[in-house]
């Protein structure tokens, strides 16, 4: 993977990378067997609105990630690392980290058995790879969890299609908060004894399950094997770019770890008095729509989620709503996005954002320029932040 030597600006690497064809590489090894490599670009200029009202310009790498997976017979593996906001703020330390890193077992499709470093199976749009999303933007002001892990977890996932591919399940049980993090040595109430004591005491996993009902065609997979993410579905030929299938899914998840939060309670002064323990809950459900129309040419995409945090008077309780929607006509698709988070006890949690933009795909599939203007609203305040990006996707 190359990383920038020099602080060029993203939009003109991104004049210059659109030219070059993008494909990923693959080797083929013996009959059955073969390696992939590929490579991700998001070059990006972020626009924003200074404290004294007048303009800021941000260029930096949004992402940078390398891929490679590969397949023999009955067992696939797939591994991705690489950086995300390199330059952002004029940041440039950012540290190179492995995202992926799982193998799988493959019997066939109603079962796939994965071990290793993965994406929990939760909302929709979690599971989606950084390059297959409707608007290149992150939602992570939407997830909430445990305090620890980060999107991904080390664990074991079992996966499949039932009912002839229209039913898609998947289980994981993941490491999640370790036994003994948090506040095992702190003494709320000087009685010479930790207060609420550690987290996680009986070292349970993180249980994560999601079921998925598609009312057409079945998901194909982006940018890995055996259809482990959901990704977009767009084909570049004679007829120029074009959406193949027809897809149309309802998806309902839960995650779920026993004692993997702290609840703290606070004096008159707003000093942390005591905490209690509570389990981590995360409930979602979406609907997903990639239709094609006029024989492909045209496409209607539409994701719609929503999200309930019952976390016992948690700052992080709450509800959240994600609404993104496009219409694609050839190489063109105006865009639409809506977040929303609600929380139960802190105004400070809340966030509110809207979005609209465009995409141009000069090349197909693999590469893609958005235009997005939007405004962001955080916390209880009225104050909108108004705010522009323009950004490049390149798949190598």
């Amino acid at each position: 993977m190359l990383l920038p030597t020099s602080r060029c600006t993203p939009p003109a690497l991104c004049c210059v990378l659109l030219l070059v064809p993008s494909a990923a590489s693959s080797l083929p090894l013996t009959a059955g067997e073969q390696i992939q490599l590929g490579l991700l670009l998001q070059p990006a200029l972020l626009v924003q609105r200074s404290d004294s009202g007048s303009p800021t310009f941000d260029p930096h790498l949004q992402r940078a990630l390398a891929q490679l997976w590969g397949s023999r017979s009955e067992l696939s593996f797939y591994s991705q690392a690489g950086v995300t906001d390199l330059g952002l703020q004029a940041d440039w330390t950012p540290a190179l980290s492995l995202l992926d890193a799982w193998v799988e077992w493959s019997p066939g499709e109603r079962l796939q058995i994965d071990a290793g470093l993965f994406l929990p199976p939760w909302a929709h749009h979690a599971m989606q790879h950084d390059g297959s999303r409707l608007l290149p933007l992150d939602h992570d002001e939407l997830l909430s969890y445990p305090a620890g892990p980060a999107l991904r977890d080390l664990g074991l996932q079992a996966r499949g299609r039932l009912l002839g591919g229209r039913l898609e399940y998947r289980l994981a049980g993941s490491n999640g908060v370790q036994v003994a993090q948090g506040h095992e040595l702190t003494d709320y109430d000087g009685d010479g004894e930790p207060d609420p004591g550690p987290l996680n005491p009986d070292d349970l996993p993180r249980v994560t399950a999601r079921l998925a009902w598609s009312f057409f065609e079945p998901s194909t997979s982006s940018g890995a094997v055996n259809g482990w993410y959901h990704g977009r579905q767009l084909a570049l030929g004679s007829q120029g770019l074009t959406s193949p299938a027809r897809l149309l899914s309802a998806g309902v998840a839960v995650d779920h770890q026993q004692d993997a939060l702290y609840v703290e309670q606070r004096d008159h002064t707003g000093s942390v008095s005591s905490a209690t323990r509570a389990d981590y809950t995360a409930l979602t459900g979406d609907l997903h729509a990639d239709l094609p129309l006029r024989g492909g040419q045209r496409s209607l995409n539409l994701l719609v989620a929503g999200f309930w945090y019952p976390l016992d008077d948690h700052p992080e309780a709450g509800t959240g709503l994600l609404a993104e929607a496009g219409y694609r006509m050839g190489r063109w698709q105006p865009l639409f996005s809506y977040k929303l988070r609600d929380a139960d006890t802190r105004d400070s949690y809340d966030h509110a954002s809207g979005w609209l933009g465009v995409d141009y795909w000069p090349q197909g599939p693999s590469g893609r320029v958005s235009l997005l203007l939007g405004a962001i609203r955080e916390g209880g305040g009225t104050a909108l932040q108004p705010e522009g990006r323009l950004q490049a996707q390149l798949w190598f």
